[in-house]
């Protein structure tokens, strides 16, 4: 049983709906500027959780292909080894914002530097999505011209993106992996789903039944969103902004 925190402990914040707000990406930010095991793993989520939009940027911004991976590569080490975030403040507003001024920083002083993979003997293991970074670019300037929109675009489909695998991780573990394959349609803005009479055929329930099951699968991943965008903020008035930030993005508004 996880000791109850105290007063002092960052896991007694205050909470909305039952989402806390104990370990933010914040959190990785400051612990991948530290040493060892626990820092290169942080430092590593980081890269993993924020690379596309960071190279999206770079690359309607002009950047060459090769240029832009350079550059969000050192990013991410320059953001934690040589002081871009050393003085970071988490209160002063969120970490989308934060990290878009620490690369317009990094631009400034550090548009190429040599040995993009490695300052001062620390490395990052490439995200798998940085391979397919070009392809997921070239489809997504059709609909973002200047590079701020596109960031917040890629920002804001990564975060989906995430609570989604949680949500399909969520039906593995409980043997509902095939429902899960079948329902998470439901789930999109910008696919069409497939209609509740075939679904239910599918899986040989009553579309009622059905129904009460796109609910739960929905009201999930709801929790499971606000517990993610969270992650990212820290006071419960700032989650509420930014989840209405994320609906407006994804509308297109």
């Amino acid at each position: 049983m996880p000791p109850t925190p105290t007063s002092d402990d960052p896991r007694s914040r205050d909470t909305l709906l039952g989402v806390a707000f104990p370990t933010t990406q914040w959190s990785l930010v400051l612990q991948a500027q530290k040493d060892g095991a626990e820092a290169a793993r942080a430092l590593n989520e980081l890269c993993s959780r924020y690379w596309y939009p960071i190279y999206a940027y770079l690359r309607c911004r002009g950047f060459p292909r090769p240029d832009a991976q350079d550059i969000t590569q050192s990013f991410f080490l320059r953001a934690v080894t040589e002081g871009l975030v050393k003085n970071a403040d988490q209160t002063r507003g969120r970490l989308r914002s934060f990290l878009l001024g620490a690369l317009s920083r990094h631009l400034t002083d550090h548009l190429r530097r040599e040995n993009a993979e490695k300052r001062g003997g620390r490395a990052i293991v490439l995200p798998l999505q940085c391979h397919t970074s070009e392809e997921r670019y070239e489809r997504d300037l059709i609909d973002h011209r200047d590079p701020e929109s596109l960031y917040l675009a890629a920002w804001a489909r990564e975060l989906i993106d995430r609570v989604r695998e949680r949500l399909r991780a969520h039906y593995t573990r409980t043997k509902r992996a095939e429902i899960f394959e079948l329902l998470h349609g439901c789930l999109s803005l910008d696919e069409q789903a497939t209609p509740y009479r075939e679904l239910s055929t599918q899986l040989n329930v009553s579309e009622a039944a059905l129904r009460l099951q796109v609910f739960r699968l929905r009201r999930r991943f709801g929790k499971m969103l606000r517990e993610e965008v969270a992650l990212t903020v820290e006071t419960p008035e700032e989650l509420d902004e930014e989840l209405s930030w994320l609906s407006r993005v994804l509308r297109g508004d």
